[in-house]
Parts: C-alpha cells; structure tokens; sequence
C-alpha cells in the first residue's frame, strides 16, 4: 500500500497540473522539492504542450494571469512552421529546436520500425531517442535553453517551455533545470510521470495513429502506445547516455552546460523558496 507520505507527496505534485482548453499537459514546477528544505518557488517556470491550439481563455490565463513572459519551443522547424503557436504580441517566443537540419545541423529520423523514419508523428523507439539527446548538438541546444530560463527566471520573469506534447523534449529540458536546482531524480521522475494523465486522456487517439503506422497490427499498436507514456527509464536512459560520454552528471552539468557553482547557487537562491510543510 501506498504510505501517507507518499500519498501526500503525489497529491502535492498532481496540484501543479494547470487545466486549459487548447493546450495540454501544462504545469508549474513550483513546489518541487530541492536541496536544503527549499522548494522550487511557485509562478515562475512552466512546462507544457505546443501553444497552437491555446484558447483565448487560455492565453488570458498563461499570459495574464500567470503572466508568463517568455515562450521557449524545443520543436523542429517543421513542427513550428505546421503548427505555429497562438501567442500574443509582446511576449518573447525562442526557437531553440533539439533536433533541426537548418538550426541544429542535425536531424532524428530513426523510426521505431524497420526501415521506417521519424517525422511527421511517425513513431520512433523512445529508449533510442532519449539517448540520441546526449549528442553535443543538441547539449549545445540544452545549455542555450538553461541559460535563458536561468536569465529570464532568475529576475523574476516567468518562462514556459515546451514542444508538441511535453513529454520527452520538455521532459528532459524539465530534468535539467530541477538537477541544476537540486531535486531528487525521485521528485524528477513524479514531475514527469504526471504527464501520464494528460497522455492517457488521448490513449485511443493515440492508439488509432500507432494502429496505422503498424499497418493494422494490434498487438503492435498496443506496445507503441505503452512505450509512448512516460516512463522511468526513458529519463535513466538519458542519464546513461549522458554519463557514457560526459562522465557523470555532474561534469555535465558543470562542463557541458556551463553551469558553474557560483551561477548554480545564484538560480537556486532566485528560483527557490522555504518549502512549506
């Protein structure tokens, strides 16, 4: 059986959820726990889904009432250019993609099927993609995503990032700034698994897509969608990746992504608060 405590903490992570019209799986990470009895502090740096279906309630709500300032798209160009988010006029949109032959100089296109290639909601082999992310391109993209969400957050001006869904790209992105802020992976990973909720919301949806790209193989249609929800070792497969290549965790943080101790300390004592008991 589930422990209170642990009831309690899942009940506290479910309560960051922001329910709109048009766009899904949005939250705050305020009230994540990090190091030293601190939370991360509230209204101040979101994650979610793409921004092109946002309602006028919805932007009335992301804009004005959380009054989030900044956009950061994680999407390809392609993405944007299909589905171009429905921001208002003033406020900052970046398009720092992971993957982007233009941009990025680097592209996924390895399908989750034999001969078959990503792009287009084709399904790819998510164990595969999360350790393709560790590629210095797309870190490169990382650091520059960290370093604006530090620059913007850090002065009190709030952030949303995301890409189509808000799982795996703003999952990782999501990784990286609550490591930098010194959660637990435990804390991480219930962030992250909360996307569930807004994944199987959609699962026939979902499954009507994979039933095609396997060519009417149920069985096969079944174990997409499975492999599609967020999973823990979509996150440790990153990690490994990471560690693989760069050392540990913390050499990738410190020199890949440049955050030093002094900047570290400096977003963690702008973007955290007392956690409340």
């Amino acid at each position: 059986m589930m422990e209170a405590q642990d009831r309690t903490e899942a009940k506290a992570h479910s309560a960051r959820i922001i329910s709109l019209e048009g766009v899904e799986n949005v939250r705050d990470l305020g009230g994540i726990p990090v190091y030293g009895g601190r939370m991360v502090a509230p209204g101040i740096i979101f994650r979610g889904g793409a921004l092109a279906g946002a309602t006028s309630a919805d932007r009335q709500h992301l804009f004005q009432d959380l009054h989030i300032q900044c956009v950061i798209d994680l999407r390809c160009g392609w993405e944007v250019s299909a589905k171009p988010n429905a921001v208002p006029a003033g406020i900052d949109q970046l398009h720092i993609p992971f993957y982007d032959l233009e941009k990025v100089g680097i592209e996924y296109d390895k399908g989750a099927g034999p001969g078959q290639k990503v792009g287009r909601d084709v399904a790819c082999d998510p164990d595969d993609f999360y350790r393709s992310l560790a590629n210095p391109k797309t870190v490169a993209q990382m650091r520059e995503v960290l370093a604006q969400v530090i620059a913007r957050a850090g002065c009190g001006l709030p952030v949303y990032q995301h890409c189509s869904g808000g799982k795996d790209r703003t999952g990782v992105m999501t990784m990286l700034v609550l490591t930098v802020l010194g959660a637990s992976f435990q804390d991480i990973l219930d962030d992250y698994l909360l996307t569930n909720i807004a994944r199987d919301a959609k699962a026939q949806a979902v499954y009507v897509k994979f039933l095609h790209i396997a060519h009417g193989d149920e069985e096969r249609a079944a174990h997409l969608v499975e492999e599609h929800r967020a999973r823990r070792q979509n996150l440790e497969a990153f990690w490994e990746a990471v560690c693989e290549r760069y050392g540990n965790v913390e050499a990738f943080v410190h020199d890949a992504l440049g955050i030093g101790d002094a900047l570290r300390e400096e977003f963690r004592a702008s973007c955290t608060v007392p956690h409340l008991p």
